[in-house]
């Protein structure tokens, strides 16, 4: 009996997700070299609330909080990863989600001097930013 009532408790608390289909959010990637960024747009086109992991999206800087394998820089000097003073990072409990409401849009950048040299990469015909960011469905807080 406690087993089983330790199993309800366990699959209580379990956290899910919700796969999303391809077209339930987009994601815009736009080369702004007067600004030495580019701009990033994820659109919810989900009837529910959307997150995605805070080390996952950029700062108000244009970087990210630690190194990711979700966005690198392909350039004529190869594969650049974004630059951050934290290779990796752990937070008890999670790292924080960002939400972004149904049929809303949530805006940010990578600067280019994030991946190095931002002259350098303004100079680069060929960048092109390679940024992959899954959101799933928010959560729901339990009481």
């Amino acid at each position: 009996m406690l087993a089983s009532m330790l199993a309800l408790v366990t699959a209580a608390c379990a956290s899910t997700s919700t796969l999303l289909t391809s077209d339930a959010y987009s994601l815009t990637v736009t080369d702004n070299p007067a600004k030495r960024r580019f701009d990033v747009v994820l659109q919810s086109h989900h009837d529910r609330a959307l997150c995605v992991g805070a080390h996952d999206w950029p700062s108000s800087e244009g970087t990210l909080v630690v190194e990711s394998p979700v966005v690198s820089l392909s350039t004529m000097d190869g594969l650049l990863a974004v630059k951050s003073s934290l290779l990796s990072v752990y937070c008890p409990g999670g790292c924080g989600r960002t939400r972004i409401e149904p049929g809303a849009a949530l805006t940010g950048h990578f600067a280019y001097a994030a991946f190095g040299d931002a002259e350098r990469i303004a100079s680069d015909p060929s960048r092109r930013l390679q940024y992959t960011i899954t959101p799933q469905v928010c959560r729901r807080h339990r009481r």
